[in-house]
């Protein structure tokens, strides 16, 4: 006799199986990913200025572990590099301040 299966069983099934095929297309992604960053790493330092990323950057995103996703260093650090060149806009302008002359003195 087929027996049905209970769907509480069916349903933690479909949840592991969805979780492994989530697993294996981020370590896909991450790959991938890996590669696009050793491509940067031979452009030259202009080519990375370029684009907001030093040499460093390249280096630390490609020192990051195997199954990590290397491109959220990057991201990071074209942030961080952005926010670094903007001009405050938070602060006054500054404006020069003409000293008031309030007395002459005469040289003897």
């Amino acid at each position: 006799m087929n027996k049905p299966i209970p769907a509480r069983m069916t349903f933690t099934g479909m949840t592991v199986l969805g979780q492994f095929v989530r697993s294996l297309t981020d370590l896909s992604r991450t790959l991938r990913h890996r590669g696009e960053i050793r491509h940067l790493a031979e452009f030259d330092d202009r080519m990375l200025k370029d684009i907001g990323l030093t040499r460093s950057d390249v280096s630390c995103a490609l020192s990051e572990p195997l199954l990590r996703n290397p491109s959220w260093v990057l991201i990071r650090s074209a942030e961080r590099h952005s926010r670094g060149e903007r001009p405050d806009r938070s602060a006054r302008p500054v404006r020069t301040v003409v000293p008031i002359v309030t007395q002459v003195k005469r040289c003897a």
